[in-house]
């Protein structure tokens, strides 16, 4: 399963760090190579996703076929789509910063040169989009084909087999569902205090309250997984849904309406990536939290269906934690500096 996924990033990064270069905005195609591996790295969860959720896929439309185990052309096919889906959703997300960057820098040109009238501007902007547009179709046909190639690479050295799971091998022993919730919440709950971790001294630096507050939000969000893990109860988890609530509150307010006090009054603050992440893991901790208290008889049956989606929910949580993590440091995430690109070209002479 994680050769599949490493395989499948890295080729696919390949063609996405290679159409950024060809029709990108000026200045995100630099440095390829950096590039390529940082964001491909980064995106390897994702792919782990996308294996499991393909094969968990497979097992589903297997049972439904009463099937003993899916074929491996079904499996084959699915892995490929879905991996294919995360590349197109890698390119289109860059195809739309870059759209957004080569706007302002089309307007500025206009402006420099004043011999641009406004429709002719827009005409620039439709040929810009439709440019990015077709490359986005030009790169999903080529990972299509690439990720066929990878993944008939990839069985070939596997002797034929994608799962990761032994078909000969009887399930694992049924588990209490609800120690694999509180695992998966608490592993939510240190990811969002890993994530403010990093974000802290960049706070602390614009205003020393804000840098304590994220402080003390870490150590909250800790000592809540502590509990979670070492003395579950219904009072705790009505910490931990109070509290994410409250974050989850607060953040909405400062992008919408920004802090009454402090430097920036008033005024709302950007959306980052790391500030996303952090907010889908606090949602996913709060949602876990109002459900742990309901006991689902389901939880304590286990099969390989069960085992591939109780996979998926970790390594999706990783994968968001992982993307949080690389966005709060400089270069590795090309996608978080357009903004600051755009207002540079449009300033600039």
């Amino acid at each position: 399963m994680l050769p599949l996924a490493v395989a499948l990033a890295y080729a696919d990064g390949f063609w996405v760090t290679s159409l950024r270069g060809a029709v990108g905005a000026v200045g995100r195609g630099q440095g390829p190579f950096s590039t390529w591996w940082r964001e491909s790295s980064v995106l390897i969860p994702v792919y782990v996703c996308a294996v499991i959720g393909a094969l968990a896929l497979a097992m589903e439309w297997s049972r439904r076929r009463d099937r003993s185990r899916p074929s491996l052309a079904v499996v084959g096919l699915l892995v490929v789509v879905a991996g294919t889906l995360v590349g197109v959703a890698a390119i289109a997300t860059g195809a739309a910063s870059d759209y957004h960057v080569q706007s302002e820098q089309v307007q500025m040109m206009a402006s420099m040169r004043g011999d641009c009238r406004p429709d002719c501007i827009e005409r620039l902007r439709q040929d810009t989009l439709w440019l990015q547009v077709r490359a986005t179709g030009m790169g999903a046909a080529l990972l299509l084909v690439t990720n066929l190639g990878v993944l008939s690479w990839v069985t070939m050295f596997r002797g034929g087999r994608l799962d990761a799971v032994r078909w000969g091998r009887p399930p694992r022993a049924a588990a209490d569902g609800s120690v694999e919730l509180r695992r998966l919440l608490a592993l939510t709950l240190v990811g969002s205090a890993l994530i403010h971790v990093l974000v802290m001294p960049e706070h602390l630096y614009e205003w020393v309250a804000a840098g304590l507050f994220f402080i003390a939000l870490a150590a909250a969000q800790l000592a809540a997984a502590g509990l979670v893990m070492l003395r579950p109860g219904r009072v705790v988890l009505l910490l931990v849904i109070a509290g994410s609530a409250a974050t989850l509150l607060l953040w909405a307010w400062t992008r919408l309406w920004g802090l009454p006090i402090g430097p920036g009054a008033g005024v709302p603050e950007p959306v980052g990536v790391p500030d996303v992440c952090a907010g889908l893991l606090e949602l996913v901790g709060l949602g876990l939290a109002m459900v742990l208290p309901r006991e689902a008889p389901e939880l304590r049956t286990r099969d390989r269906g069960l085992e591939h989606l109780s996979r998926l929910a970790v390594v999706a949580v990783l994968a968001v934690l992982v993307m949080g993590v690389a966005a709060t440091q400089p270069g590795w995430f090309d996608v978080v500096q357009t903004s600051s690109m755009a207002d540079s070209g449009t300033t600039g002479g």
